[in-house]
């Protein structure tokens, strides 16, 4: 009898921790649209609009590297979007959810555009993966963002 208590606690204590915390899994469009709204908030914020996306924690992969935490990605990053010759433009193609809810990712492609002196525009083409994580409060915050740019035509 006492085995019988014993495995039937364990298996409803394993059945508790492998609950996701937030009932069933989001729909992949939940996360298609943080992903867009990260890219609003970047067209009208610049550094910091792309910066607020970012867990704390948060990590962004670069060609010579990563920056990790929030911070580090803000200060490199309004610099960088404080150019208005430069404009970046990006969307999700898909998304994806982790069963336990918690864990997500995007896949996408994404448009930079500078602006020449002499008026001309160069364009860089390329994709990238974005893995979200959902915070206590629901949102979703960006846990890795790695992108490559797609060979010349």
């Amino acid at each position: 009898m006492l085995r019988r208590v014993v495995v039937t606690a364990v298996v409803m204590a394993a059945g508790v921790i492998g609950c996701a915390p937030w009932g069933p899994p989001p729909s992949p469009r939940e996360v298609m649209e943080a992903d867009r709204a990260f890219a609003s908030a970047t067209a009208e914020r610049g550094g910091e609009g792309w910066a607020a996306y970012f867990a704390p924690d948060g990590r962004m992969y670069r060609q010579r590297g990563y920056v990790d935490g929030r911070d580090a990605i803000r200060e490199l990053m309004v610099p960088a979007f404080a150019d208005t010759t430069t404009a970046l433009r990006w969307d999700p193609d898909t998304a994806v959810v982790a069963a336990a809810g918690d864990l997500a990712y995007t896949l996408g492609h994404w448009e930079s555009v500078v602006r020449t002196a002499a008026g001309d525009s160069v364009v860089a083409r390329g994709n990238y993966v974005t893995l979200w994580r959902r915070q206590s409060d629901g949102s979703w915050k960006v846990a890795l963002d790695i992108g490559n740019q797609a060979a010349a035509p």
